[in-house]
């Protein structure tokens, strides 16, 4: 029983050490202090650093850990870029090691004629 037991704590040990990859990105912004929102959740302004996860999940649940990262600065235009999850088992190579948003101006109200 006591070597059931130890498989049992060990299996589960081994789950939770696999079971989630991580990733530190860099994420920057030219004009700086832009304000970035991933999958609409308020985390920061530029330059910064956020650590993205990827989780496995058992058979037979289906969760998707795709990203989108929006980039908001007043006077500018928002910049989206999304990031969808690959198929691959433990892989987040879709997330780049840098995130970088060259931010556009908002044209004058005036000038669309």
């Amino acid at each position: 029983m006591n070597k059931i037991f130890r498989l049992t704590l060990v299996a589960i040990c081994v789950s939770l050490f696999f079971g989630c990859t991580t990733k530190l990105v860099r994420i920057d912004s030219k004009p700086a202090f832009a304000e970035i929102r991933i999958n609409n959740e308020y985390i920061g302004k530029t330059p910064m650093y956020h650590r993205f996860y990827d989780r496995w999940y058992p058979w037979p649940i289906k969760k998707t850990d795709d990203y989108m990262v929006q980039a908001q600065l007043p006077g500018y235009e928002p910049e989206v870029q999304i990031f969808q999850e690959t198929p691959e088992w433990l892989n987040i190579s879709y997330v780049p090691d840098e995130i970088f948003f060259k931010m556009l101006p908002l044209e004058p109200e005036g000038s669309a004629e």
